[in-house]
């Protein structure tokens, strides 16, 4: 795979359009899935970031390696440096921008946020890790032996990672919900 990504590097960056196309289409979908489910299963938010994601990526080509890992690997880690960078706007405004595209309304006439929404968001509020290995927990429904080899690392040390993310997801949640 190495070796095929570095050619397709080399004709990108020779101004090749179908290794461009190579490149997207074998990496988009799990590119997208990845934003996501980090920006809260919400589909504005996930088509912007992916399409600044790319915008990055077309201009900063040269700096891929393919010896330091795979272009989907490098392609995520742009995504996550921009979804840093939108979170920070986002918390300013958490509230608002939930509850225009929540469908949820209290009788009173006042917004209000459904739990899945401070669930999404309090989840993507957290360090890249923490949210990792909670969705890996209760989304995923793996075990901690599971999860430790999927994130790498020893079954007490994900057992410790869990219950720090669990308490900086409670903070965080209690947080938006105004507790």
């Amino acid at each position: 795979m190495e070796c095929e990504e570095q050619a397709l590097r080399e004709a990108v960056l020779a101004g090749n359009e179908t290794a461009w196309r190579a490149l997207y289409e074998r990496t988009f979908p799990a590119v997208y899935a990845f934003v996501f489910h980090r920006a809260g299963r919400h589909s504005a938010h996930t088509d912007e970031i992916v399409q600044e994601t790319w915008l990055i990526a077309v201009r900063k080509i040269s700096q891929f390696d393919p010896g330091q890992g795979s272009f989907e690997g490098w392609l995520k880690g742009i995504a996550e440096n921009v979804l840093k960078n939108h979170r920070r706007r986002w918390r300013r405004e958490p509230r608002a921008e939930l509850t225009e595209t929540s469908g949820n309304f209290s009788p009173d006439g006042g917004d209000a946020l459904g739990s899945r929404d401070l669930l999404a968001l309090a989840l993507t509020a957290l360090p890249s890790r923490y949210e990792a290995v909670l969705r890996a927990k209760y989304l995923d429904q793996l075990s901690v032996a599971e999860i430790a080899g999927r994130l790498g690392g020893t079954p007490k040390a994900i057992e410790s990672l869990l219950s720090r993310a669990r308490a900086a997801f409670r903070q965080i949640y209690q947080g938006l919900n105004g507790e």
